[in-house]
């Protein structure tokens, strides 16, 4: 079924509810709701990355566009200020698609137009084609509103010199006086461009934002208007938008693009629909499944993620939109469902090499800087991670000839210095399980902080954390053993840990594992962390205690969308990532629904109920299908963050990420 919105679902206050994202694989956007009223700082309908994937300006905000047929004016626009909706083109909106490309189409009287968005690939550019059936001549107008400032950056009024400079009657460049800041190109071989008299628009409201107490208020620039006259009939017209580090590069990317023809944006469009099949017909290459639109998307969206960095000269892993940056973690986590499963080996063998080559201590990079300055390594899930990553890779192709050299040695090193000890109190204590945290610093993937507060504070021997080690050991025995070397090493200090780990974190009388164990304390808060030590692919617990785990995740944690972080019953839960910065920072972690889980649940479940024909199908129809189904809210097409731990789940956090995308995709290609 597409994923197309009418009638009810684009009145205002729903409509709104519903977003589209296109992505460039620069780490770069276009971004808004279906309606075009921008209702957070991140929307934008040209958002380029000047340090890819990172360093991300907004450059151009939205246009507003206009009909005038005889004495009938219709503005298409929705615009909202502190003193309301103050254009209304909403009410002119009869629909939205988002396949192939995101599409509204319009009826103002008798005319009907149709407006298409989308952005080439590995181009900061935005194009957008309106294809227009009058039955009388008509004056059609698109006035571009831009603003210049990273997207983190919320100035309530306009804190550049904005300038423009009218190539000709058709284009125009657009800049400040900031080193740092983008320049603009727009052009039109469709319609003229005249200097507009009054440059600055009354602040816009984000609701989003003001919802969250950000500072929601922003005023815009126009530097002008594209108007052109249409005789009766059918009429497709394009505008293209730019943005480069300057001038100069900004013409180098364009190339002919500076006065692009019809056959030219329709290339750009033929190309872009092009790569999104290639992108499907490789994923599916490789199982029996039937197509479905859904599926597909999720395959296109994974696309959306995957991005090249500059200060690596390779592929990387974006871990969310609009806000995040590549993540160690997220991108070791998503790395199985983005590539492996969907036949992406090349994309794969770059990014565990990046990743092996700018290895320290010991530990993967959790963050790449966005300007030369040393990567973070705060992650003691992420190089644990990295080892079953690479071991899903090798299994999934029997590329062992991938391993000798730089990912052989940042392998043992990661071993080596878990063993050994390394930044974080990453170390192994005397039982051999894996002690880690500092006071301050959250090192596990519960890292929620601000400042040196700590949401989920959780130093100590983590459960989560103690399986992927015991799991990265027996990985390490085979893919010594695919080499050709005695995997003995590796396997016997697995083993021992096995017993430690049931020994330090099962309670018969509770049923389920510790969260946390320290010398002082076991932590008996029941969270989704346990599901690792089932979910894996070598195991810890035996039948019993496996089933008893997923009893308590199930009945405690399981939503439709994903599992909590937290049960219920515990006194911390909240049931909504609402509030101050700090109250929604604690539910991220203490209540908020997270929809990647469903990946190691559902591994879970086969893995305890046993792979049969029948468990996979109410698998699917139970567990997948309900987190699938959410690509039909929010941001269409993908899956977000989190979601509230209660009813009615509302989604939260960033519109899209990896991870919540990965597994899905993992799973149904791989398990289900």
């Amino acid at each position: 079924m597409p994923i197309v919105l009418k009638d009810a679902d684009l009145r205002l206050n729903r409509a709104v509810t519903f977003e589209w994202l296109s992505t460039n694989g620069l780490g770069g956007y276009a971004s808004s709701t279906v309606v075009g009223l921008n209702t957070r700082g991140y929307h934008g309908l040209l958002v380029c990355a000047m340090n890819p994937p990172v360093d991300r300006w907004l450059a151009l905000s939205r246009l507003d566009e206009a009909i005038v047929t005889g004495e009938d004016e219709y503005n298409l626009s929705t615009q909202e200020t502190d003193k309301g909706v103050t254009h209304r083109g909403y009410r002119l909106l009869k629909g939205f698609a988002l396949n192939p490309l995101p599409t509204m189409t319009y009826r103002a009287g008798e005319v009907e137009l149709r407006k298409t968005v989308f952005m080439p690939y590995r181009r900061n550019i935005t194009v957008v084609n309106y294809e227009i059936s009058t039955p009388q001549e008509m004056v059609f107008t698109v006035t571009p509103l831009h603003t210049c400032r990273p997207i983190d950056h919320r100035p309530p009024h306009l804190d550049f010199t904005p300038e423009y400079e009218s190539i000709d009657e058709r284009s125009y460049y657009a800049f400040d006086e900031r080193l740092q800041s983008p320049w603009v190109f727009a052009y039109s071989p469709d319609a003229e461009f005249s200097p507009a008299e009054i440059h600055v628009t009354e602040p816009q409201a984000y609701r989003r934002d003001k919802a969250k107490g950000l500072q929601y208020l922003e005023e815009l620039w126009i530097p002008g208007v594209f108007h052109t006259i249409l005789p009766a009939g059918e009429h497709y017209l394009s505008y293209l938008f730019a943005a480069g580090p300057s001038r100069q590069e900004l013409i180098r990317g364009l190339g002919s693009l500076t006065r692009a023809k019809r056959k030219d944006f329709a290339r750009l469009r033929f190309e872009e629909l092009r790569r999104r099949k290639i992108l499907n017909d490789r994923a599916y290459a490789f199982c029996d499944k039937p197509r479905e639109e859904d599926i597909e998307w999720l395959v296109f969206n994974a696309d959306s993620f995957i991005v090249d960095r500059v200060s690596t000269r390779a592929r990387s892993v974006i871990a969310g939109y609009h806000e995040l940056a590549d993540i160690g973690l997220d991108a070791m986590i998503s790395l199985p469902g983005l590539t492996v499963s969907i036949g992406r080996f090349n994309d794969a063998r770059e990014i565990l090499r990046t990743y092996a080559r700018h290895s320290r201590y010991g530990l993967i990079p959790n963050d790449f800087p966005s300007r030369g300055i040393q990567p973070e390594y705060d992650s003691v899930d992420a190089s644990l991670w990295y080892v079953l990553a690479v071991h899903h890779y090798v299994k999934a192709t029997t590329d062992t000839e991938f391993l000798p050299g730089i990912i052989w040695d940042t392998l043992e090193s990661i071993i080596s210095a878990y063993r050994m000890g390394t930044k974080y109190n990453i170390h192994e204590d005397h039982d051999g399980l894996i002690f880690s945290g500092i006071e301050g610093v959250e090192v596990s993937w519960m890292n929620e902080r601000l400042g040196d507060w700590v949401a989920t504070p959780r130093i100590g021997k983590c459960v989560e954390v103690n399986a992927l080690w015991f799991n990265a050991l027996m990985a390490m025995g085979d893919l010594a053993e695919m080499r050709g070397l005695d995997p003995y090493e590796y396997r016997a200090v697995a083993y021992w840990i096995r017993e430690a780990f049931v020994q330090t974190f099962w309670d018969d009388e509770l049923g389920y594992l510790y969260d946390v164990v320290t010398d002082e304390k076991k932590d008996a808060s029941i969270r989704p962390n346990q599901i690792f030590a089932i979910s894996l692919p070598y195991r810890l617990l035996d039948n019993e205690k496996a089933e008893s785990v997923l009893k308590v995740v199930t009945e405690e944690l399981l939503t439709p969308y994903g599992l909590r972080t937290l049960s219920p019953r515990d006194p911390r839960f909240q049931r909504a990532v609402t509030g101050s910065e700090r109250t929604r920072a604690s539910a991220v972690h203490n209540g908020a629904v997270h929809p990647w889980l469903i990946g190691p649940y559902i591994s879970a479940f086969l893995r305890v109920k046993g792979a049969t024909e029948a468990n996979k199908r109410y698998a699917e129809e139970h567990f997948f299908r309900p987190v699938l189904d959410t690509i039909r809210k929010g941001c269409l097409g993908t899956v977000s963050d989190m979601f509230d731990g209660s009813k009615p789940h509302r989604d939260r956090g960033c519109v899209s990420r990896a991870r919540s995308v990965a597994e899905l995709l993992r799973v149904y290609f791989e398990e289900l």
